[in-house]
This record gives structure tokens, sequence and C-alpha cells, in this order.
């Protein structure tokens, strides 16, 4: 490649270089302040997740904070005519020798070949720093092993509640609260209860179209749903996932993503899969796997004290961020009725476990802290009646925990039912809440 070319891309990704000022949004995501610390430390910093959740702004932002005590260069390997090896070479001996830089930001790092071999070598032997992203989590895990003891790892996930709406101007004090802790949340509660109405405005267009940063103030549907469909989910099913592995049905891959946007927060089971797509059993497995490590899909366990009885058991599978969905299947808000919302809204609240028992009784959510168990339900609709209970009492029972919870439409309650308590929590206010 012509190096003059390169040098002149250094220049345009680097505006500092110029004298001038580098232009960063004032909004920082929350893995801002997570990351700061570690700026000052010798590893290497590695941020991941799906596109267009605000990678680059990010890297562009600790860029900004960093080169105020020492020299930082940021390059992006996104262009097809820079992802080699030898391209990243040139940068890395350019920013060293040329411009003596100790701070080296690189932007989409998994496209280049052994990247994690040369980051090793320049990291030994130059002292440097360096923050990089991607959007594949396999290759920074691959990295991992090359880079032992060198580089820790962040996952920057979609939008949260909170980060909307801080996006559009509204800062939500206090800062958060563990859902079981009724007395905090309704504390939260109260302090919104005024703007009630906006808030579960807000809630439902966060679940339309939230995750994106650059979609926030945008109200036009065929937008939104063509920058989803068009810049995110084609892009990595058709671009992303098989610069990595060797997807020989790509039109598979996107129909087994769509089937996912239709039935997320269903069971699904490998065989089944198999056979609604006409391919062999190992080629879903493969293509599932693919989209977990792409950020699209997420699949959750069935709760049991066993790994082994976990993994024989039929799991859940849901898509990243309910807007995903909607823009996949062409959705407008009026289509967004109460039959769709319920399992958008669970997607919002999934985890790493759910629970269902012989008689087929389930819970949609169990989250782990600190040596218990928070089982959550999801009922996202305009009436609840006790019997909505019966299922997570019947785990609460199993299990012998003292507090459960329903995320509801608009109920706030707490209750007593058989000496447990179960808090009846809005799924607006519990997304504001959110720390379990």
């Amino acid at each position: 490649m012509d190096n003059e070319y390169l040098i002149r891309l250094i220049y345009e990704y680097n505006p500092q270089l110029a004298g001038h000022p580098l232009a960063v949004p004032e909004f920082r995501r929350d893995l801002y302040a997570e990351i700061q610390p570690w700026l000052p430390k010798k590893q290497a910093i590695a941020i991941v997740g799906l596109r267009r959740t605000g990678k680059t702004t990010l890297m562009r932002q600790l860029m900004e904070e960093t080169g105020r005590e020492k020299k930082a260069l940021f390059f992006s390997f996104d262009e097809e005519v820079t992802q080699k090896k030898e391209v990243l070479v040139f940068i890395l001996d350019y920013a060293v020798n040329t411009l003596g830089a100790a701070t080296i930001f690189l932007d989409e790092i998994h496209y280049v070949a052994d990247w994690e071999g040369t980051l090793k070598r320049y990291y030994d032997q130059k002292n440097l720093k360096f923050i990089v992203s991607g959007s594949e989590s396999l290759e920074i895990s691959k990295a991992k092993a090359t880079l032992a003891g060198r580089l820790v790892t962040f996952p920057l996930n979609p939008l949260t509640f909170r980060e909307y709406l801080a996006m559009k101007g509204r800062i939500i004090e206090p800062a958060g609260a563990a859902l079981d802790d009724f007395a905090a949340t309704n504390r939260l509660y109260l302090t919104c209860i005024t703007e009630k109405e906006y808030f579960e405005h807000e809630f439902l267009e966060y679940l339309y179209k939230g995750a994106f940063p650059e979609l926030v103030n945008e109200e036009d549907s065929t937008v939104i749903r063509k920058y989803i469909h068009d810049l995110v989910v084609k892009k990595i099913i058709y671009q992303d996932i098989p610069a990595i592995f060797d997807v020989r049905r790509r039109d598979i891959l996107h129909e087994m993503f769509r089937y996912t946007c239709e039935t997320s927060s269903n069971l699904f089971d490998i065989q089944n899969l198999s056979r609604i797509f006409s391919v062999h059993y190992e080629t879903v497995t493969s293509y599932l796997f693919y989209l977990r490590i792409a950020f699209l899909v997420r699949v959750a366990e069935s709760y049991t004290g066993s790994p082994a009885k976990r993994a024989r058991k039929n799991k859940k599978l849901y898509v990243i961020h309910p807007s995903i969905a909607c823009a996949v299947l062409g959705y407008d808000r009026t289509q967004l009725i109460d039959t769709v919302l319920g399992r958008y809204v669970e997607t919002l609240f999934a985890g790493d476990y759910f629970w269902r028992d012989a008689k087929k009784r389930e819970v949609d959510v169990v989250r782990e802290r600190g040596g218990t168990l928070i089982p959550i339900e999801v009922k996202y609709q305009s009436r609840i009646s006790p019997s909505d209970a019966g299922n997570i009492l019947a785990f609460m029972d199993a299990r012998h925990l003292p507090t459960g919870i329903i995320i509801t439409r608009n109920m706030m309650e707490k209750t007593a039912a058989s000496g447990k308590e179960i808090l009846y929590i809005p799924a607006w206010l519990a997304l504001l809440a959110q720390n379990l």
C-alpha cells in the first residue's frame, strides 16, 4: 500500500497533529468511567461490542483525556484496504518513530490478521499503551492468550434506558436502586411519579430505537429501520462474520437471525431449528455461535444446581435488543401491541438464567447476586391477577427465597403471599433502577 495514503489517513484521523481541536461529544457512556482508572496503567484495553453502539466515540473521548498528558494517536481499520498486517506495522512505526506517540488507539483491530502478536511485540519492546476496539468478541478472546496479563477487556453494550434518557437531556437521580429493595425503588418512583406518562412513552421509544446513540433523537420510523437493518445487521451478517468464519449460507444466517427476532424469549431446540432451516445440526450450532459472538443474540440456560443438567435442557434465545427485532421485522410503532411487547420487554431483562420445571412452570429471569437468587417474572399487561404470581412463588418455595419481582406495565406495589414478598414494579422504573 502507498505509504503517503496511510500518512494522509493518520492526519485525517488525528486533527490534533495539525493543531486543531479533537471534537468529541460531551455525553459519555457509563463505560467511560469504568475504563478511566485503567488509562494510567500499563495494560492494554480492549473495547468490544455491537456495531454503532459508540465504540469509536468512546475511544475518541478517552484519547482526548489521554492526550492531555502524553501524545496519543488514533487509527481505524474499517477500510478494507487498510486491513493488513503490514499496514498495522507501518502505523505503529510511524506513530512511535516519527510522532513520538506513547498511547495508540486502534479501532476495528479485529480485521487485521495476527494483530495480537504484533501488538505484543510493540507492547513489550516499545513500552506503548494500547486501546483497541473490535466488533467481534472471539477475536479479542483469542488475543487474551497471546496478550495474557497485558489486556483487559470491556464490553460496550447497547444504550441503557438511563443512558438513552441522558442523551435526551434527562438525568435521573438517584442513580439507581436494587430491584429487590422496594423502599429504595419506591423512592426513585416518587421522584418520577409526576412525569409517569413521559417515562412510559420514552420507555416504548427506547424499546423501538434505543440501542443506538445516533437514533436517540430520530423520529422517522423508516430511517430508524433502515439504519439498524442496513448499517448494523446486514453489515455484521454479510461482512463482519464472513470476514472471520467460512459462512457458506449467508442467507440462512440472516434467516436464523430473523427467526430469533420473531421468537425472542422463546425456548429453542437445535434439532428443531435444523428442521426449520433444512440444514445440518452442526450448521445451526455454528451459526448461533457466530450470532452470539457478534453480539446479535444471547442465550439463557435453565437454572439448575448442576451445569451438566443445564447443558441438556432447552435454552432461551433472545435478540440482543428489541429495537433490532423491530427493524428486522419491519415494525412501525403502531404494531407494538401488548402481545408483541411482552416478549421484547422480557428481552430487556434477560440474563444468564431462567427457570422451568417438569410441570412447565416457568420464571422468565433468574439472576444471581451475592450468593442468593433474584427471580424476575415479566407480566407486561394492563391487568395483573394473583394467579400471575403462581410460577414465581413455586420457584421461591423450591429455593427458599424471600423475595420475587414481577415486572408490570404500570402496577407499583408490594404484597405478601405465603409468607413471601412479591414486588410489582413497572418496566420503565425497573430499567431506571436495574441495580441487581
